[in-house]
């Protein structure tokens, strides 16, 4: 019989939304030049870290250089095995920018530079499931997601998935990720980034001396885009998503709470 562990998401609120040509970082403040002692815990520890800490992770959604498509890739490996985010933990030490750095390198075998990469939003996750033993006391962590606008086809046709951690990789319209059976993380971040993107039309129009117009054409867009964002939080919305992954004969069902 296939094991039905109960996964509880929850969302944070929208963070900040940044101008394309000067996105702010995500701060990170430390209060010592000192390097922290960071090492690879064995396995059973690692196990009891994971069931008394929250794990902090940086996600990315990869943009298209048509603007239309986002890439989406499926694990085969808990905590999600569908379709999500490339990323992963952060290490001791490192800005969030420098774990996105090192995870694209890794997993994708990008190379990026620090300075391309936008921040969409934060999110929290409570997995029924990890890839660690004990697998079913699952895992807990904090999401800063981000999103990074691939330059051209060279960049895009370079995106290698490790065969070891997904199975495949696709690119999917925005509309078709917040129609279609995705996870609500997923869902919530697409529609932070088109709130995110309608506010740096906001602020390329009034940047130029565009019309009042025009300026206030855009800002009922970008009002629209984050109302429903903003629904997604305070609506109590619900989804009919269920993790169900053949390959590792897993299913779960969703929640959100905020």
């Amino acid at each position: 019989m296939r094991r039905e562990p109960r996964t509880i998401l929850a969302h944070c609120t929208l963070t900040s939304l940044p101008h394309h040509h000067s996105p702010p970082p995500t701060p990170h403040t430390q209060s010592s030049d000192r390097n922290r002692k960071f090492r690879f815990l064995p396995d059973v520890e690692y196990g009891i870290a994971l069931d008394n800490l929250v794990k902090g992770c940086t996600d990315v959604l990869l943009a298209h250089p048509d603007g239309k498509r986002v890439f989406v890739g499926k694990r085969r490996v808990q905590p999600q095995p569908d379709w999500w985010f490339m990323g992963g933990r952060m290490f001791p030490g490192e800005t969030p920018i420098d774990s996105c750095v090192r995870l694209l390198k890794r997993e994708l075998d990008l190379d990026v530079e620090r300075s391309r990469f936008v921040p969409i939003c934060a999110q929290a996750f409570a997995f029924g499931m990890r890839e660690q033993m004990p697998k079913e006391h699952g895992t807990t962590d904090v999401q800063l997601c981000y999103l990074l606008r691939l330059r051209d086809e060279t960049e895009a046709s370079g995106v290698i998935l490790d065969p070891g951690e997904y199975s495949e990789g696709t690119w999917k319209s925005p509309a078709e990720i917040l129609d279609g059976r995705y996870h609500p993380a997923l869902k919530y971040a697409i529609g932070s980034m088109l709130a995110m993107e309608a506010l740096e039309d906001v602020e390329r129009c009034e940047g130029l001396g565009g019309t009042d117009e025009e300026l206030a054409r855009l800002t009922r867009v970008f009002l629209s885009r984050k109302r429903a964002v903003d629904g997604m939080i305070k609506g109590g919305a619900t989804y009919d998503y269920v993790l169900d992954s053949r390959e590792l004969d897993y299913r779960a069902t969703v929640q959100s709470k905020y």
